[in-house]
């Protein structure tokens, strides 16, 4: 016969007690209800553990035998109980969030420092790169995109919102003739005429002005072509080309370059996106991440 957890402990309560009335008040059980778990441990265990003696009892020797078992049962129940204390304070646990390198250097440091700060006890994991199509989803608890992932194309239990919107805008050196010109814009046909400095081919921003440039009716041309933003900086600094950017990337880093909005008077915009958990499986770690994101600074 199987035996529970329940009956262990409240015959660990009865043994220290030295009788089932006072193993009762211990456990804030009536007498009878305490009495019919030790018979159906006893039952269980197939031979008495206890017999009374006066008031009190005495243990028989499987009661002697089962007595250290149910004091571990005992403690190793307290060090979960101790685990889960601290899972909810979120004094432990972890958060694993994959991001592209646009999104995790100038959209998410600042909220991880947020968030290291408030609980050093989570473990942070962040994966940068490009999110390619043989990512695995679902080894991940939050994820920042700049794509668009299709419902089809995400893990059951996740759900994917679009986070924050942010202008692209073409960057150039600040000794630029449309620069030196006061100007405040530029058309696909003027950019086009220039040399342009591309990010690599997985990059989020690339692929949203090379779809621009398609409803435009006009065709990229493909110039220099490097990887990663610090090398984009340097090489529009250096004259290669023009190159393409976020403004609120551009107003955390300051960059030396100068910037003109694309498809004029409205702008070109591009949404980033979050692959998160549905509610009922969001865990604390990110469960408190998600409000320190919607929490301003």
């Amino acid at each position: 016969m199987r035996i529970h957890a329940e009956e262990l402990l409240t015959f660990l309560a009865v043994a220290e007690a030295g009788g089932v009335g006072a193993g009762a008040q211990i456990l804030r059980r009536s007498q009878p209800a305490v009495s019919e778990r030790l018979r159906a441990l006893q039952a269980a265990v197939g031979e008495p553990l206890y017999q009374r003696a006066g008031r009190g009892i005495r243990l028989t020797a499987a009661g002697e035998s089962l007595l250290p078992y149910a004091r571990r049962l005992r403690e190793g129940l307290g060090e979960v109980e101790n685990w889960s204390a601290r899972r909810h304070a979120l004094q432990e646990g972890s958060l694993r969030i994959a991001a592209s390198n646009t999104v995790a250097n100038y959209f998410l440091m600042e909220h991880l420092a947020r968030f290291r700060g408030r609980y050093p006890g989570v473990q942070l994991q962040l994966r940068t790169g490009p999110l390619t199509d043989n990512l695995p989803l679902s080894a991940w608890d939050l994820l920042f995109t700049e794509e668009q992932i299709e419902r089809s194309g995400l893990p059951p239990h996740m759900e994917l919102e679009a986070w924050r919107e942010d202008e692209l805008v073409a960057i150039l050196p600040q000794d630029h003739p449309w620069v030196r010109a006061g100007r405040g814009w530029v058309r696909w046909e003027e950019v086009l005429a220039e040399p342009i400095v591309w990010r690599e081919p997985y990059s989020g921003i690339r692929r949203r002005v090379e779809a621009a440039i398609a409803r435009a009716g006009l065709r990229a041309r493909y110039s220099v072509e490097v990887t990663g933003v610090e090398a984009l900086r340097d090489a529009v600094a250096a004259g290669l080309g023009i190159g393409f950017a976020s403004v609120e990337a551009l107003d955390k880093v300051r960059w030396p370059l100068a910037s003109l909005r694309l498809e004029p008077p409205h702008g070109l915009f591009w949404t980033l996106y979050l692959m998160r958990p549905q509610a009922d499986f969001q865990s604390r770690a990110v469960r408190a991440f998600l409000d320190l994101l919607a929490t301003p600074d």
